[in-house]
């Protein structure tokens, strides 16, 4: 059993670096383009263990902002760079430049807290790696919204001090949905404090559905110069047999 150990560990490490050599030549393709946009819903709940206690808040989480819109500025190989505006209901914004690598052998921290909203690469599979945190897709889920029913990427975490889970549009990589709590304990008093994201889409210029007032006309159009027609050709006849008496 010992003499079968180190060959088991020299299997492990072999796969391991296959997959490093296979992921970091792999093409890590936005789905999204220079022009695109997207508007979120986005607020945070909060709860605590001591019922007479006072958060303090950032602005940006106050359960203020009116809407989050993200504008894709350019894209250049794995690299999305984009804007990032925080519309408040007092008609204040604020606005970051932000780039996200899709490519999850890159280095860089992604973090949800006033940082953007997270974006992968397009049409991954169950297994493959998000960028910028230790997270893979965890399986593939037809869901309906708003704007169209759309094929997506699942992925949930569940850890003692933070859980939740998100869905990534398969064909662009842009986040749909996101739920996620984060549980801290304050080590003096023993408060626990928890804090739930939730970050929704709700409209962008990829998924835009047309009015049935733009869909219809042409259709109504149509009928109404048929029945013209049907109404001209029975007058005509019904004239012709009087003209016969």
């Amino acid at each position: 059993m010992n003499k079968e150990l180190p060959v088991i560990v020299l299997i492990l490490l072999v796969y391991c670096f296959a997959w490093l050599e296979t992921a970091s030549a792999r093409t890590w393709t936005p789905g999204v383009a220079k022009g695109d946009y997207f508007y979120y819903e986005m607020y945070g709940v909060y709860n605590s263990s001591n019922p007479n206690s006072v958060f303090e808040v950032p602005k940006l989480e106050r359960n203020n902002t009116e809407w989050v819109r993200i504008d894709v500025t350019e894209v250049s190989g794995s690299t999305v760079y984009q804007v990032y505006t925080a519309h408040f209901n007092n008609g204040t914004e604020t606005k970051n430049d932000l780039q996200t690598n899709l490519d999850p052998t890159s280095s860089g921290a992604f973090d949800i807290r006033g940082k953007g909203i997270p974006i992968c690469a397009a049409n991954l599979s169950v297994g493959d790696p998000l960028p910028t945190v230790q997270l893979w897709i965890n399986d593939t889920r037809a869901r309906s919204y708003s704007f169209g029913n759309r094929e997506t990427n699942y992925v949930a975490w569940n850890t003692s001090a933070d859980w939740g889970y998100c869905y990534f549009d398969k064909q662009t990589g842009v986040l749909l949905e996101l739920y996620r709590t984060h549980q801290y304990t304050d080590p003096l008093t023993g408060e626990t404090i928890s804090k739930t994201d939730v970050v929704n889409l709700k409209t962008s210029n990829l998924w835009q559905t047309s009015e049935p007032s733009l869909l219809y006309p042409p259709i109504l159009i149509t009928s109404l110069a048929a029945a013209l027609v049907l109404i001209y050709f029975m007058k005509l006849k019904r004239k012709k047999n009087v003209d016969k008496f």
